[in-house]
This record gives C-alpha cells, sequence and structure tokens, in this order.
C-alpha cells in the first residue's frame, strides 16, 4: 500500500509568500497611479497600509483555497473532510476511530474495488471489525486457506477480536465461496539489546537515559508483521548526536539480523544501555 507521507507537495496548493504579494499590490498600484511612487516606500503612508491590508487578505484567501484543496486529497483529508472522502468509497468512519487509522482504511477499500479475495480486502476486513486490530497479515500457503494474522493493541482481547473478525470474514460477500479462512493472533518477539554508549565531551550527562526512552518508542514505531531488525538499524538508533560510538559486548544481543515470521512483531525486550562514560 502506498505511503502517502512520501508523496511529493501536490502543485495545487500554492507557496503564500506575504512580502511578495505586497510587492504585487505596489506594482499594481503604480500601474494605476504612477504619483503613488513618491510615498510607497514610506512605512507610515497610509497607502502603504491600506496595500498591506489588502495583500494581507487576499493571503488568507488564498490560504483558504490552499485548504480547500488540501481537503479533497486523502492524504492531507482530516475530520469530516476526511469522513466525506470515505462515503463516496461507502466506507463509514468506525466510532471513535483515528483519522489515520480511518485514512489507511479508506486506502485498503480502495485497493480491494478489484473484488473479494485480494489481500487488501481481507486486511480491510480485519480493520473494520474492531479498533483492538492494529493491522494484519494475509497469506495463502494451502490452496483454498486463508490465513490472516492480526497484530492486536490489547491482547487481553484475543479471543473476543479474533471472534468478531472471524465473524466479519464469514459475513455474506466478504469472501469467495469455498475459501476457508483461518484468523490466529500475532506474537511479540522481544528484542534483547545491551550495549555500551560512550559520550563525546559535549554531550549531555543523561544522554544515555534519554537515548534509551527515545529507543524503546522507536521499536514500537519501526515495528510491524513479519518485519526483521537488523543490527544496522539497532545501531542507527543508538549513535544518536553526542555519542562518540556504541559497542555491543554480549554476543547475539542483539542478533545481525533479527528475523521474524509473518506472525510475528518486534517488541521492546530487556534493553540495556550502559553509560560508557566520555570517549
Amino acid at each position: 500500500m502506498m505511503d502517502l507521507t512520501k508523496l511529493p507537495a501536490p502543485a495545487v496548493v500554492e507557496e503564500l509568500d506575504f512580502e511578495a504579494l505586497v510587492t504585487a499590490h505596489k506594482q499594481d498600484l503604480l500601474q494605476r497611479y504612477p504619483a503613488a511612487a513618491n510615498v510607497l516606500g514610506l512605512p507610515s503612508e497610509p497607502l502603504v497600509k491600506q496595500v498591506e491590508a489588502f495583500a494581507y487578505r487576499e493571503m488568507l484567501l488564498r490560504d483558504r483555497i490552499n485548504q480547500a484543496a488540501r481537503a479533497n486529497l486523502l492524504a492531507f483529508a482530516t475530520g469530516t473532510d476526511l469522513d466525506h472522502k470515505g462515503a463516496f468509497y461507502n466506507l463509514a468512519r468506525m466510532p471513535g476511530e483515528a483519522d489515520e487509522r480511518y485514512r489507511s482504511r479508506i486506502q485498503l477499500r480502495i485497493a480491494a474495488l478489484a473484488g473479494n479475495g485480494t489481500a487488501e480486502q481481507y486486511r480491510l476486513l480485519a480493520l473494520s471489525a474492531s479498533l483492538n486490530v492494529r493491522d494484519a497479515n494475509v497469506s495463502s500457503t494451502t490452496p483454498g486457506t486463508i490465513a490472516v494474522v492480526l497484530w492486536l493493541i490489547d491482547a487481553s482481547q484475543t479471543q473476543t477480536t479474533s471472534a468478531a473478525v472471524l465473524a466479519a470474514m464469514n459475513a455474506p460477500n466478504a469472501r469467495p465461496l469455498g475459501v476457508a479462512v483461518k484468523v490466529v493472533a500475532g506474537r511479540p518477539v522481544a528484542l534483547d539489546v545491551t550495549a555500551t554508549l560512550w559520550r563525546e565531551a559535549s554531550a549531555p550527562a543523561d544522554i544515555v537515559t534519554q537515548i534509551q526512552a527515545r529507543f524503546i518508542t522507536a521499536i514500537a514505531s519501526y515495528a510491524s508483521l513479519g518485519r526483521s531488525v537488523p543490527l544496522s538499524w539497532v545501531t542507527a538508533q543508538l549513535q544518536q548526536p553526542g555519542i562518540a560510538r556504541v559497542e555491543f559486548p554480549i554476543a547475539g544481543q542483539p542478533a545481525n539480523n533479527t528475523v521474524l515470521a509473518e506472525d510475528k512483531y518486534a517488541v521492546a525486550g530487556a534493553i540495556n544501555l550502559n553509560d560508557g562514560g566520555v570517549a
């Protein structure tokens, strides 16, 4: 599925420049009233204030046009504008559903228009069955059988959520006839990291503590079903500005590449970042 955040800036959205508008208004005024040239360079001149007021109001109008243009683009639409985008594809927002999640379901809905049986269709059904589903993987290793792996937000609701998803999969018009669907919950894999971080002399004394907190958050953001965690990624998260070097004293913590199957996802395990002092 396309990452909308990586699209180039839309050409329909204009870059606003107040000073450029003021200059354009002054030039237009001079064409209509050349005698104004004697006073347009005076900041306190009432005529200049009027020109600036016109330019400001024009900028507000152009900004409103920009907002309207963004509201028509799936990547930028929010709130009720996004609700109308979803309504176009006959997909309503779930109660309490955040914009980003709803936006992802709209993308899946568009991809699923090709017909039932696509991976996007099954992912859409899973995400639409419960807000507890963060994401889902779909595979078919056996002909005539679909396996849907759920990445759940609250693992304590596994049984209830799995039952809701399975019911959605078996609803009329949800899947092709003769195709069996199996729903399973994804399994977390703890990523254990033991590292020594050596500080640069200019780094704050608590930089290692700061990096540890950010690293745990980074793991949660990076993880997804079936996404492996290479050592290079871990090193990049620890080699932050102010850190001279990173060493991993215990072999295998982490591994050179923590390979995860499609039914597994990484979570922070034992994260031990030791301050080695100034390098």
